[in-house]
């Protein structure tokens, strides 16, 4: 078991604690430690029962992801979580914190199962394009019914404990001590059997006792997921209700075999392998090289200089996110109209669904005016977002960093003017950065930090704290790349229209079939799978290619940040992975051969393949090896 797996038999209770920090992921050594320890603990007469349960604040967050890329070893999760319902001795588990994905279904193989208030409990294996593959499209419908079921797992969303007790998907929220509880329950189980066998969930039959339900709940689903153009494209969601669908059909053993297979053909196919990379590509630029040491910390008092849209849109954000905000304006009457504009921008949030109506009053108590500079004192953040066609910029941000010294980082929200320029003036360069939002503040997904190359790592950490507040995605360029690219992928739409190769509708239409962002109407077009892709291919080509440009030019740190500020920022489908994650899959060989071909027969300004393809293609080599 080594150390990740911890046995203590006590009175009669083997206590199984997984103990793999941070997370407790069922790695391949916590699932041979829970192999052996339920071996060892069936085997020992003196035990008359198993506890199972999660060192720290959390029973288990479920697979290592990473184990998805190669070839699964024994033993896999579905072939451990038999050998633990099939136990011939009680198991109970004892969750805290959160059991979700392989956590969950863990759960579900032990024979009873008690939470904490606060622990949440889900099956969010769809967001990867996975189902869950050790038993959870089985366990789950038998305790609580097909439409509690596929709400968890076509959602990804977990629920809390309290829920999950009363639909019957764990047997009892606990109070006080955890552990102790899960342990005593166990014991009494155990002395209490005499001999008969523990209740299995694969036995149980609670949710599937109105099969005329079950079986419309199934169509109900399966209705509103092709009524949805974003999700019916989706292959994993298809598959969870094809195998909860199974639950009812087929016998247990059965269904687990089709669960299996639907997971390996989803685990293998493209949609995942795209869905997996975005998952690790967002961790990974989540903290660049740029910041060095410096860690990102949320600001907690923003100054915002400019009341005009960017400006109110800004305060809106952060004083929704809890953080307190300065507004400076010119004078009283203009700061007024402004933070009239901030109380517009959050009832509109409300109207979204996305904030609640009495919070709008707490966000507007954390917002206070300034009309003078000393009105930003404390802030330790302080955004200028004057209009760029103002004019006004440079001397205003060279009043703002003489007034504020080197303690708060200064920040521009300037899209297009160089930061040599900008900055030129400013009496502490080293504490500017600059924060380029994919669209209004409140509303956006992405945000683009950039600084001068000798600036400190801690401003920049700050703009990713920014981010973080915020719950934005964040990546380091400088400048801005999200929108060249994607201005690369409309002018290819634009070629293709000039050529008469496709019409604007047809374009149009391509776009939303892929799940992109479209830059026109595509009204009722409807397009076939195989024309979509060949108008598709090309706009992907431009966009890797500019991609692979900037990549040569420094503006990015790797390719992941590149992934990430299309997804998040542009629209590029997730379940894609992002152009050059697209590229990578398609080849780069054949990337680059496509490139070469329409630069011969449409010119070199859109299509010359950047250096980096003629570099990975002979060396054999992939975007993480730059």
């Amino acid at each position: 078991m080594g150390t990740v797996v911890k046995l203590n038999v006590q009175e009669g209770v083997a206590r199984i604690v997984i103990d793999a920090p941070p997370v407790n992921a069922q790695s391949l050594a916590v699932r041979r430690g829970l192999w052996e320890a339920v071996q060892i603990a069936e085997a020992d007469p003196k035990v008359v029962a198993l506890a199972i349960l999660g060192a720290g604040r959390i029973f288990s967050a479920g697979a290592d992801i990473a184990e998805f890329e190669e070839d699964g070893q024994d033993p896999w999760f579905g072939t451990l979580y038999n050998r633990i319902e099939a136990c011939r001795k009680p198991v109970v588990a004892g969750i805290r914190g959160a059991a979700l994905g392989g956590g969950l279904e863990l759960a579900l193989a032990c024979h009873f199962r008690l939470a904490t208030p606060d622990a949440r409990l889900g099956l969010p294996e769809v967001t990867l394009g996975l189902l869950p593959g050790g038993g959870g499209t089985q366990r789950a419908p038998r305790l609580i019914g097909a439409e509690a079921a596929l709400r968890l797992m076509l959602t990804g969303q977990p629920m809390g404990a309290r829920a999950a007790e009363k639909l019957g998907l764990i047997d009892g929220v606990v109070e006080g001590d955890l552990a102790e509880v899960t342990v005593q329950l166990a014991r009494e189980i155990g002395q209490g059997s005499e001999g008969a066998p523990p209740r299995r969930t694969r036995d149980l039959r609670t949710g599937l006792a109105d099969p005329q339900g079950y079986e419309a709940a199934v169509a109900r689903a399966r209705a509103e997921l092709e009524a949805d153009p974003a999700r019916a494209v989706l292959e994993a969601p298809h598959r969870v209700i094809d195998c909860v669908e199974g639950a009812l059909l087929l016998p247990f053993e059965t269904g687990l075999a089709y669960e299996l297979e639907a997971f390996e053909e989803l685990r293998g196919g493209r949609q995942s392998a795209a869905l997996r990379h975005a998952f690790f590509a967002e961790r990974a630029v989540a903290r660049p090289a740029r910041l060095g040491e410096a860690k990102p910390a949320a600001p907690r008092r923003v100054g915002v200089v400019g009341g005009g849209a960017r400006g109110t849109s800004l305060a809106a954000a952060v004083a929704a996110a809890g953080a307190e905000v300065r507004l400076m304006e010119q004078d009283l009457g203009h700061l007024e109209a402004a933070i009239g504009r901030v109380q517009a921008h959050l009832e509109g949030e409300v109207a979204a669904g996305r904030m609640k109506p009495e919070a709008v009053a707490q966000a507007l108590g954390r917002v206070s005016g300034a009309e003078r500079d000393g009105g930003l004192s404390g802030c330790d953040l302080v955004v200028e977002t004057m209009p760029e066609e103002s004019g006004l910029k440079g001397d205003l941000l060279a009043r703002l960093s003489e007034l504020l010294g080197p303690g708060p980082v200064l920040a521009t929200t300037a899209r297009r003017a160089e930061l040599k320029t900008l900055s030129a003036p400013l009496a502490h360069k080293a504490r500017f950065i600059a924060l380029r939002f994919a669209g209004p503040p409140h509303e956006a997904g992405l945000l683009e930090v950039g600084a001068r190359p000798d600036a400190e790592g801690a401003a920049v950490a700050r703009g990713f704290g920014l981010a973080r507040l915020l719950g934005v995605a964040a990546i380091w360029a400088e400048p801005a790349v999200a929108e060249f690219i994607a201005a690369a992928g409309r002018a290819a739409g634009d070629d293709m229209v000039k050529r008469g190769e496709a019409s604007r509708e047809e374009v149009a239409a391509a776009r939303a079939w892929f799940g992109m962002v479209a830059e026109a109407d595509a009204g009722d077009a409807d397009i076939a799978g195989w024309r979509a892709e060949e108008i598709i291919a090309p706009i992907c080509l431009a966009m890797a290619n500019a991609g692979a440009l900037m990549l040569a030019q420094g503006v990015v740190e790797n390719a992941a940040a590149i992934d990430v500020a299309m997804m998040a920022g542009e629209g590029f489908p997730r379940h894609a992975g992002g152009p050059m994650q697209w590229a990578e899959a398609r080849g780069l060989a054949r990337v680059e051969a496509e490139l070469k071909a329409r630069a011969e027969s449409h010119g070199e300004a859109l299509w010359a393949p950047a250096p980096q393809f003629a570099e990975l293609v002979k060396n054999g080599q992939g975007w993480a090896d730059l």
